[in-house]
């Protein structure tokens, strides 16, 4: 009886301390300033310890990422960085975003603003409403694109990307409003696609890789998904037209030369979506 006793005294000490660190986490991450909390998700995202969209919000993907960050590097694994852990996440994410040469650029032909792993690709063609890119070895290829309402609706799209169809296996998807998620592997390859709906066409991206390349390209394809905003286009009246939604999260600042680490490590740490 008295094992049990401290058994439960054990796990509640320990899930006690578990809320502790999660609020501690989550007040240092509401007191950075909004781009940065995207900037960090953004660096998350690179370092392979953040998996989810980036939204510049917290919640228990974001804490995870945090604490999984401190751990590989041999740190407290508490959710609250500080200065000199901040530099080491941007040392270690800015890594791949330079080896890759992820940049943000805007497609005017499919109407989206992304960031492109640029280094890996040879020049970029025009692709119909979009443009296509592919690695000189054709082991990595994107296209952008974009497709009328008038000749496929965006629940239709979806459908079709869904669909059971030889050598394609679907083992993500992920259905809103306003975009939508397909993943899985398709003749061989992994692939990714999202897809964003405006009143007036549905605009996406698809990206194949070999799996060889599974470890760093998991972490492009979620930062190209987070990156993936609407340009505003003008009618012919020069008015901005309401076609393109916003994205997740707006890339900003990524490759800037420090975070604002000044700020967070003069604070003492205190006490959204499923981030």
């Amino acid at each position: 009886m008295r094992a049990v006793l401290i058994a439960v005294f054990v796990l509640f000490v320990s899930v006690g301390a578990s809320l502790a660190d999660y609020g501690r986490s989550k007040a240092w991450f509401h007191d950075i300033p909004y781009q940065e909390r995207v900037r960090t998700q953004f660096l998350l995202v690179f370092t392979g310890d953040y998996t989810g969209l980036v939204d510049g919000t917290f919640g228990p993907l974001t804490y995870n990422a945090l604490k999984s960050f401190q751990k590989h590097r041999e740190h407290v694994p508490d959710g609250v960085p500080d200065a000199r852990q901040m530099l080491i996440l941007q040392r270690d994410g800015l890594d791949l975003v330079r080896r890759v040469g992820f940049e943000t650029i805007d497609d005017t032909a499919s109407g989206l603003t992304l960031g492109v792993p640029v280094k890996l690709f040879e020049a970029a063609s025009m692709a119909g409403r979009g443009r296509h890119w592919l690695a000189h070895d054709s082991s990595i290829e994107l296209e952008t694109w974009r497709v009328p309402r008038e000749e496929t609706g965006y629940q239709a799209l979806y459908r079709r990307a869904t669909r059971p169809q030889n050598g394609r296996a679907v083992d993500y998807k992920n259905f809103r409003n306003d975009y939508f998620i397909v993943s899985g592997q398709q003749d061989g390859r992994d692939f990714y696609l999202r897809v964003m709906k405006t009143p007036q066409d549905s605009r996406g991206f698809t990206l194949f890789w070999e799996p060889r390349h599974a470890v760093f390209m998991d972490r492009v394809a979620t930062a190209m998904s987070s990156s993936m905003t609407g340009i505003v286009e003008s009618d012919e009246q020069g008015r901005d037209s309401k076609d393109a939604a916003p994205g997740p999260a707006r890339l900003e600042g990524l490759n800037s030369a420090a975070p604002q680490t000044g700020t967070v490590a003069s604070r003492a740490a205190k006490s959204g979506t499923g981030s």
